[in-house]
């Protein structure tokens, strides 16, 4: 993303900023920022820029204002674009241009589900309610294989697609898959040894991403051409920077989605990681339109896939910790928990702040690069199906992930889903990624966080000290949860009871809508137990296995699976647990019960 929101973090996937499209793939800009427009039936607007976008169904004038789209994307003129394929709208006060592929739709106003749960609970026990639960298989499984569909392609039958007047071209080189185009301002440090060097790279990870894991190919590839590198500042019709602009991101010309790099990450080999990033970008922009937070979260979640497939060895990235070290942001979120206690939208809604058109800074340290988090992905693929991610590419209609998986699964699996996954996350149970997420989680465990400074400022001075779990205050035999850290919507609190006894019973009284709470545990063998996830009352497990460290986890998920707007981004859940049986209170919470 090109915004300043998210320079130091984006650092660690490629070192500079990242620019992006100012129009869904798939869209035309139809007017920019602060002019009219019309369209002539009810039609999906975008509003936004650099890959994030607000989106609105419109009929008619409007203005191209934050104020008609409840917000505006930070770091420069947005743009209102509409699907290259709806009714032609009328425009005036801006330009048009084209862009990528079929996007999926945008958010939608529906709610969230009901307050009913897959499971009911009462005052009596039963002897199964106790029992160590299995979660059992979704159905459909969302198992997804791009190879039953993918295009077939002949590298040695490409064909060079310019893009820019031949005027402006520089030089052209081409190999396997790939051309590498720069103008006639190329910068002298390029030698022809390092645009060979990105090239084998580039060919390298390509191949293995289509010819192995039978991921799919960008548009050029798919119609015949090159998969394009453009080099950005040497005076190509991609941009008219200069030649020592530093930066490298995805974006796209003349529809087509390609890579754009500076001459930095071209001059310095251990970007690799950095460009095969904006590649796998390329090929996702070239399939549409899906959240922001999934875009970059799936894309390192293929790439770290690809490195274990290669090398058998299982690596994650540093910002994988967020979503374990605080579980009460969202699973569909930009830039993490906010500053006032709110949370990023799917779409980095809420995130944007401007004081006399200076950024300033709505997030906190390291949760503001919570996107770029694969954790849930990992879930999918481990948990759901080995094709999920790409069923959610290929065939989920919406650009929100939780509204696709809705529509395949139904409102009961997919809550069941959500809880799932909180129940795992509190456990560290993601089969062969396990052990490689505790890196993250325990080089950030008990950090003291602050707001992220920017030039521009903070909103609000915060201090955070991040742990799983969340603290609570015991009345009686009632646990309050501490109402900084109440879960958002998808979100949850992990509360470590300490237990005695063969067995553990707790009352659950949800305080909002969507709530289900489960328990979990680490036996002393290793092994994970959980029980049954209830929607409200009591809650029951037999310790079969003895807990390490005589503790259980009580987990508190908010289930809501569809995103509304502010109401939604603003959702904190609140609840009480009474506990009933084996119960001695809580254990500290700076202590670590995962491993």
């Amino acid at each position: 993303m090109r915004t300043p929101l998210y320079l130091g973090l984006v650092a660690a996937l490629l070192s500079s900023t990242v620019y992006a499209a100012n129009r869904p793939s798939g869209f035309t800009t139809i007017c920019k920022e602060g002019a009219s427009c019309s369209v002539s039936a009810t039609t999906k607007v975008a509003f936004g820029r650099a890959d994030q976008f607000l989106y609105k169904e419109l009929n008619g004038a409007f203005n191209c204002t934050s104020t008609t789209f409840g917000g505006r994307i930070a770091g420069g003129n947005n743009e209102c674009s509409v699907s290259s394929s709806s009714i032609v709208p009328k425009t005036s006060g801006g330009t048009s241009s084209s862009s990528g592929s079929t996007s999926g739709s945008g958010s939608t106003s529906t709610s969230g589900g009901t307050t009913s749960g897959s499971s009911s609970s009462s005052s009596t026990t039963s002897t199964a309610q106790c029992t160590p639960y299995t979660s059992p298989a979704y159905t459909p499984n969302l198992n997804y294989d791009f190879r039953t569909e993918t295009t077939k392609v002949d590298p040695t039958k490409f064909k060079v697609y310019q893009g820019c007047d031949a005027s402006l071209i520089g030089g052209v080189k081409t190999s396997g898959r790939f051309a590498f185009i720069w103008g006639k301002k190329r910068n002298p440090s390029i030698t022809d040894a390092d645009i060979d060097r990105v090239l084998k790279n580039m060919n390298e990870d390509a191949n293995y991403i289509f010819n192995t894991m039978g991921w799919p190919v960008d548009r050029l590839e798919q119609e015949g051409y090159f998969s394009n590198i453009y080099l950005y500042g040497s005076g190509l019709c991609t941009d008219s920077a200069s030649n020592t602009e530093m930066g490298g991101w995805q974006s796209d010309i003349n529809g087509y989605p390609m890579v754009l790099l500076s001459y930095y990450p071209v001059v310095t080999a251990s970007e690799r990681g950095g460009i095969t990033h904006e590649y796998i970008h390329a090929i996702l922009a070239s399939m549409g339109n899906k959240a922001a937070w999934f875009n970059e979260g799936s894309n390192t979640w293929l790439q770290m896939n690809m490195e274990a497939s290669r090398t058998g060895s299982y690596g994650v990235g540093f910002l994988d910790g967020a979503p374990f070290l605080a579980p009460h942001i969202p699973i569909e979120n930009y830039s993490g928990w906010l500053q006032d206690g709110s949370f990023g939208g799917p779409n980095a809604e809420g995130v944007d702040l401007q004081v006399n058109g200076q950024q300033v800074s709505t997030w906190r340290e390291y949760l503001g690069g919570y996107q770029y988090n694969s954790v849930f992905s990992h879930f999918l693929a481990v948990h759901v199906s080995k094709g999920a991610n790409a069923w959610i590419w290929k065939k989920g209609p919406y650009n929100s992930v939780m509204q696709s998986l809705y529509s395949a699964l139904g409102a009961e699996q997919t809550q069941r889903l959500i809880a799932e996954y909180r129940a795992r996350q509190a456990m560290v149970d993601f089969g062969p990624w396990s052990t490689a997420f505790k890196t993250p989680i325990n080089d950030n465990w008990g950090r003291t966080i602050s707001s992220e400074r920017v030039d521009g400022g903070i909103q609000k001075a915060t201090t955070h000290r991040l742990t799983f779990y969340a603290a609570t205050t015991l009345s009686g035999t009632t646990l309050i949860p501490n109402s900084t850290t109440l879960p958002g919507w998808t979100g949850a609190n992990q509360i470590p009871l300490q237990v005695t006894g063969k067995k553990v019973r707790v009352n659950f009284q949800p305080l909002g809508n969507n709530m289900r709470f489960q328990l979990a545990y680490r036996a002393q063998d290793g092994s994970v137990v959980y029980s049954q996830p209830v929607a409200s009352g009591e809650s029951c497990l037999d310790l079969t296995k003895a807990p390490k460290n005589g503790v259980v986890v009580g987990v508190a998920s908010n289930v809501d699976y569809l995103y509304n707007g502010d109401a939604t981004r603003k959702l904190k859940s609140d609840y009480r647990v009474h506990l009933l049986e084996g119960v001695s209170g809580t254990a500290p919470i700076y202590n670590k019960y995962y491993e």
